[in-house]
């Protein structure tokens, strides 16, 4: 049975599945289109009569991911349009609890994915933690991020969306069976380098009151001055600023692609959206004093794009040492060797391709996983650390613990047929999403994931750096593959 809920901008109604209620495709912003396009999202229309939440709204502007890597993933969705700024909400009864509520931020570069990806199904985490779950859509790539005064543009109007959905979620979720009071911000990838600067942006204050990145954290803003350069290169193509707003869609993505190179796909030190260097806000608490923190990443995350480049499989071990000396100069074996050394400790696997693997995984998701996590406890004792172990069983399990390989199990949506080779099955899968899963309900819950399905869960600190290892084996470890660590903050 299905059932009607008021907001503020009208009347909706939900599909009820498994016990389950669904709102899909809510608008939360008016569509960012003609001359709203490069423009703050601004309140959606009200509209008459009941809306039926039935279909989800369109995806944002994006370009498929080729290959085994989209399918793997999963970001391959439907219909693409301007007007995206659409979001979702599960809820286990309509009524005047108050449950902890749960906002996805999706992943994929910023450039592509969905909040309706099939894995990002919020049903199973709505039932068994008796949760509220929000998905939402935000603009991708150069319709999110482009820099010009010119038009108006901070070059953070993706964040904004975000802002903007996180914003609908305090004034409306009570309507939804949620606590608006209780609001936990979680996302993958490039959600989780965009949850990072919501927790230092002015216009984030006091949107959520936990956070939760996963594979994302501190990312070093583009200057104001380099991405109007770029954005200015690519007006310049269709005879200047002027002029963009009446260009295509479509052939404002193709030319993303064109000047794929030049653009940022990420925020902008516009001075007014973020206005200060992301690093110093998050170490002095400017909005986040004792916020609990989750954080961390997957143990193998580069593999996922490693691993599908055949000149990788043959790389030598000085074509490795090349590699390492564009970061480390003079230290590079010696670097080479703390590498080989830790991981055959570990017992892990030390081909010239996995420490390659293991080297971007510390550059892009690791160590600045690590950085904000000791950003935030010079003001805030509420931190926790995992890292994600399972290792996937897909191409005769060279991906390992690959990046994106932990979402079917905080959404519990590992046996559908898309995730199932992905993500292996088999009774120990159950039980290691369970785990997670209760780990990620706690910390919304309370701000804290001790549950009775995992070991003593203690704090980070800089001190132990105890971090808890998800596998069929839960565990925790002190400092786990720390060796390394002094050569990145050298």
């Amino acid at each position: 049975m299905s059932h009607i809920v008021e907001t503020t901008s009208g009347k909706l109604r939900s599909v009820v599945r498994n016990g389950i209620h669904t709102f899909r495709g809510i608008p939360f912003a008016k569509p960012p289109v003609g001359d709203l396009r490069w423009r703050a999202p601004e309140d959606p229309e009200p509209w008459a009569g009941v809306l039926a939440a039935t279909d989800f709204g369109s995806c944002a502007m994006q370009s498929t991911i080729p290959g085994d890597v989209g399918e793997l993933i999963g970001l391959a969705t439907h219909a693409i349009s301007e007007n995206c700024l659409y979001l979702n909400v599960w809820t286990p009864a309509i009524d005047g609890s108050k449950r902890p509520v749960l906002v996805w931020i999706h992943g994929g570069g910023n450039t592509a994915g969905a909040g309706s990806q099939p894995r990002i199904n919020g049903e199973h985490l709505a039932r068994t933690g008796d949760v509220v779950v929000v998905t939402c859509n935000y603009r991708l790539g150069v319709f999110g991020f482009l820099h010009s005064p010119e038009l108006g543009a901070s070059g953070n109007e993706a964040l904004l969306d975000q802002v903007k959905a996180l914003r609908w979620v305090r004034s409306e979720i009570a309507n939804f069976g949620g606590d608006p009071e209780n609001v936990t911000v979680f996302g993958q990838s490039a959600g989780g380098f965009d949850i990072a600067q919501l927790m230092a942006m002015p216009a984030a204050e006091g949107c959520f009151d936990k956070a939760l990145p996963m594979s994302g954290s501190l990312r070093t803003p583009t200057p104001a001055d380099r991405a109007h350069e770029s954005a200015s290169s690519l007006a310049s193509k269709f005879g200047g600023f002027d002029r963009m707003r009446s260009v295509s869609a479509e052939d404002l993505l193709k030319a993303q692609i064109e000047f794929r190179a030049e653009l940022a796909n990420g925020p902008v030190l516009d001075g007014q959206v973020i206005d200060q260097d992301t690093a110093k806000s998050l170490s002095d608490g400017r909005f986040t004093k004792n916020l609990p923190l989750m954080i961390g990443i997957c143990r193998d995350e580069s593999t996922l794009f490693t691993m599908f480049d055949p000149r990788n499989r043959d790389l030598s071990e000085e074509q490795l040492l090349q590699i390492m000396r564009s970061r480390f100069d003079d230290q590079s074996e010696e670097v080479l060797e703390a590498y080989k050394d830790e991981r055959a400790t570990a017992g892990l696997p030390i081909q010239p391709v996995d420490i390659l693997a293991a080297r971007s995984t510390d550059e892009m998701f690791r160590m600045p996983a690590i950085q904000t996590a000791e950003c935030h406890l010079q003001h805030s004792s509420n931190v926790w650390m995992y890292r994600f172990d399972h290792e996937s069983p897909a191409h005769d399990g060279m991906l390992q613990a690959c990046h994106s390989l932990d979402i079917p199990f905080v959404y519990g949506t590992y046996e559908i047929p898309s995730m199932q080779r992905f993500c292996g099955s088999g009774p120990h899968i159950g039980r290691i999403s369970a785990a997670v899963m209760e780990c990620y309900l706690s910390f919304a819950r309370c701000g804290d994931p001790n549950n009775e399905l995992i070991p003593d869960w203690p704090t980070y600190t800089t001190v132990s750096r105890s971090t808890i290892l998800f596998n069929t084996e839960m565990s925790i470890a002190d400092a786990p593959l720390d060796g390394v660590r002094k050569y990145w903050f050298a």
